[in-house]
């Protein structure tokens, strides 16, 4: 790389603080006017930056609005990573109280999900950027249940903890119409997942 080039390519770079005020503004604009009416000329316009800026870092309007979805539950401390109570219930209600805090179907992104079957590869990006490290800080989670001696290594139920945990938030909103609540979110906890990671010795 010449000296000329490396001067632009700094130039080019966005500072931390740049970054999370472009993704800030992404949010507003979503919240405002839904995911389907964001456009890039828009941010950037109320951003006051190029759109060639916007794309040279995300490369599509999903990349730029999923990304700021992530950035948006970082700044509200919807952290899993974090979690460490100490025991697997523990560890498992506070899983809970993030979800149900952060349900899909509301919020500043909440015209996000509708538009996942519509929009060809937003799924992807949603998987990529927020499901699997929300995988990954859950599988963190059992491991460490594992090493404390709460669950056996090769219980099975361990790799269907994320379909068990996850898929009534998910479902709860399309079947019904409404978001999960941290009542029902427990009681699937309580009477499926813990006794399945932790199964009781059957009495004669």
């Amino acid at each position: 790389m010449t000296e000329e080039s490396a001067a632009v390519s700094r130039r080019r770079k966005l500072t931390p603080e740049r970054e999370r005020e472009l993704l800030r503004v992404t949010a507003e604009l979503v919240a405002e006017v839904g995911y389907d009416r964001v456009t890039m000329a828009a941010v950037a316009q109320r951003a006051k930056c190029s759109t060639a800026t916007l794309y040279r870092q995300w490369d599509s309007k999903p990349r730029l609005v999923v990304t700021a979805w992530k950035a948006y539950e970082k700044d509200r401390g919807i952290d899993l990573a974090q979690i460490d109570t100490g025991s697997l219930r523990g560890d498992l209600k506070a899983v809970v109280r993030i979800l149900v805090a952060d349900d899909p179907a509301k919020g500043a992104f909440a015209s996000v999900p509708p538009a996942v079957v519509q929009q060809e590869g937003l799924m992807e990006l949603v998987r990529e950027i927020l499901l699997h490290p929300v995988l990954s800080d859950l599988a963190m989670l059992l491991e460490r249940a594992v090493r404390r001696g709460e669950i056996a290594a090769d219980n099975p139920a361990i790799g269907l903890t994320d379909q068990v945990l996850l898929s009534p938030w998910i479902a709860q909103s399309i079947l019904y119409g409404t978001p999960a609540t941290q009542e029902l979110m427990e009681n699937i906890l309580d009477t499926v997942l813990l006794p399945a990671l932790n199964p009781q010795p059957a009495t004669v």
